[in-house]
């Protein structure tokens, strides 16, 4: 059964992923032409983890995320001039769930 058509809307999820030396990003569809639950983006997303996702990877965890869109801030260089950087505050732990 098809579901109704709720509205002229195309929804993309962008997941960030990582093998700890490179970062990617998966652009994943949706259904067009309606509105998505929460439930529905999260299986989505665990669909792509277990049967998707490219070799080696794995979704980022909220640090990774998070210092990958908003930066590292630089904090000067140590005593063999490389450079140093501070992640900036970020709420609850460094898991989704906290």
């Amino acid at each position: 059964m098809t579901a109704k058509l709720q509205a002229p809307i195309t929804v993309d999820l962008k997941i960030k992923i990582t093998n700890d030396t490179q970062i990617g990003e998966v652009t994943i569809g949706m259904p067009m032409g309606r509105y998505i639950t929460e439930q529905e983006l999260r299986d989505r997303v665990a669909q792509f983890e277990k049967e998707e996702m490219p070799e080696g990877f794995r979704l980022m965890n909220k640090r990774e995320w998070f210092d990958s869109v908003f930066g590292l801030c630089h904090d000067g260089e140590d005593d063999d001039g490389n450079p140093q950087y501070l992640s900036y505050a970020m709420p609850g732990g460094d898991e989704w769930d906290e």
